[in-house]
Formats: C-alpha cells, structure tokens, sequence
C-alpha cells in the first residue's frame, strides 16, 4: 500500500504556511536544496503540481489546498503516536486568531487563562481582521478564531452551526474630546480599510442618513486608527470595549444609530484532536 511521507508533508506545510521555499525551510530548520527535493518528491508522489511559484513566492495550487488540510491531520496524528508510546505529555500546538477589535488588554489575560486550563498547548497567535480570519478558519489556517461581526437581525451569521457567540457590544461614534465638528461640512472619518465591517457599517449609516463624510485616514489595524483619533484627526466608529484612554463616545444631530457587535468563537471540525476542543471550552469559559 502507498503512502506519504511525513517528512515530505512536514515540508510542505511549511512552505505553503510561511509563502517562499526559503521561508519554509527556516521554520523546519533545513537548507532550501532540502526543501525543494522534499516538495519534488511528494509532488511525484502525489502525481499532482502543488505549488504556484512567483516571483513573489509561492502559493498552494488546488491540488496543494486540497492536501495541506490532510498533512497537518497526518502530522498531528503521527506526534500524537509518538508522545503516546513514549508516554510523555503532549504539547499540542493551537492556531488561534484574534479580532483585531478585541480589546488589547484583554488578550494577555485571554492567553493567561488559556495557559493555566491547557498548559501543555503551544500557541500561534494571528491578530487580524474578521473577515479574514473566518476566511482561514474555513480554509483550515486557523484551528479557533475568535471574530467580531455586526448584529444586523437575526443571528445566522458566518458557519452559525459552528460558532459559540461570547459577548455583545454596542458600536459608538469615537473621537478625542473636544473635537469640533460643527464647521465640518464632511464629516472626516478615521476608519480600518473598506473591507472592514465596521468600515462598511459606518459608510452605510451616514450615507442613508444623508449626512456627507470624507475618509481623513486609514488605518492599518485598531491600534493606529486609536493612535489618529486621538491626534484629533476625525471621527471613528469602534466597539465600546475598543475605545480605550483618551478617546470618548461623540455626539451630534449628524450621527447615526450604529447597531450591536457580537464576538464569536470559530470551533475546530468535530474529528479534531482533543486538545483543539480543551481550548476552545477554555476560551469559552474566558467569558463567562
């Protein structure tokens, strides 16, 4: 009977998580010669292309997307064997991602709680936006995601058969205090880029209103839109747990209802290792 060979899917998974060959063979501390014969290999092996190159690195093919969910089961279940029959405590690793809308402070004690109810875990940690992270989650990057979505009615919501909602918050208009708007005639925004959630709610709220805006500046992540409110330059939407020191909830005639947020748990798949759903009844007991 065929079979892979986990040193070659172990390779693989590294170049096609960290985007270059040279990338990849860093995180499995091996030259880069190494590497590309491994990925040779398994491609022969597999009889399928499983890599795009570029000259801006490489990306999984179809046939490559289709496998990588398969090695990191298979590498997974192979240092889970080892550790059993050498029977010693597994440090079972956790991709976790994070909204980038929750709230700074919390993520230390989020990680603390993780690592006093599941010490033997061993964590990657990726901030970002919603959206894409929900994306990840669906495609098998991320093992549990923890995202924010707007509440726009009833909660069907992105996989709703596979989220654990947490915490409800509502969204406020954000700025310094004492910023004047009154000689605005636009309104500037202070926002995360159009593809964020809060970017659209707030865009779709003044709009519908009739009140005119301008984009002032766009942030690359939560932090740097706080940073620019902050300098007083313009208004931001943010959910109340995001507001944070020296900014403040403003109020006009001007501004809109904004509706309620709610943050989510994305689970693992019910077939995952035990250690997947331990963390995910720990971080679910965060927010109790």
């Amino acid at each position: 009977m065929r079979s892979l060979d986990l040193e070659q899917l172990r390779a693989f998974v590294a170049v096609a998580e960290a985007g270059s060959i040279s990338g990849g063979a860093g995180r499995v501390f091996r030259s880069q010669s190494a590497i590309s014969e491994q990925i040779q290999k398994l491609e022969a092996a597999t009889g399928a292309a499983l890599l795009l190159r570029s000259r801006n690195g490489v990306s999984p093919t179809p046939a490559g997307e289709r496998l990588i969910g398969h090695a990191r089961h298979l590498l997974a279940l192979g240092e889970l064997a080892l550790h059993d029959v050498r029977n010693e405590p597994r440090r079972a690793e956790v991709r976790l991602a994070i909204s980038d809308y929750f709230r700074p402070d919390e993520i230390a004690g989020l990680l603390a709680h993780l690592g006093r109810h599941c010490p033997h875990l061993r964590l990657q940690v990726h901030v970002g936006q919603s959206a894409a992270l929900a994306q990840g989650h669906a495609e098998g990057s991320y093992d549990l995601a923890l995202t924010m979505e707007i509440d726009n009615g009833p909660r069907r919501g992105r996989g709703s058969s596979n989220v654990a909602w947490l915490r409800e918050e509502p969204l406020a208009w954000v700025a310094t205090p004492g910023l004047d708007l009154r000689r605005e005639s636009e309104l500037p925004l202070v926002l995360l880029p159009p593809s964020c959630s809060l970017h659209q709610t707030a865009v779709r709220r003044l709009q519908r209103q009739g009140t005119g805006y301008r984009i002032a500046h766009t942030g690359s992540g939560v932090a740097g839109v706080q940073a620019a409110l902050r300098a007083g330059l313009g208004l931001g939407c943010l959910n109340a747990s995001a507001i944070g020191p020296g900014l403040a909830i403003a109020h006009s005639p001007r501004l809109p209802s904004l509706p309620q947020c709610r943050f989510g748990l994305l689970s693992p798949p019910a077939d995952a290792v035990t250690s997947l759903h331990d963390a995910g009844a720990a971080l679910r007991e965060f927010f109790r």
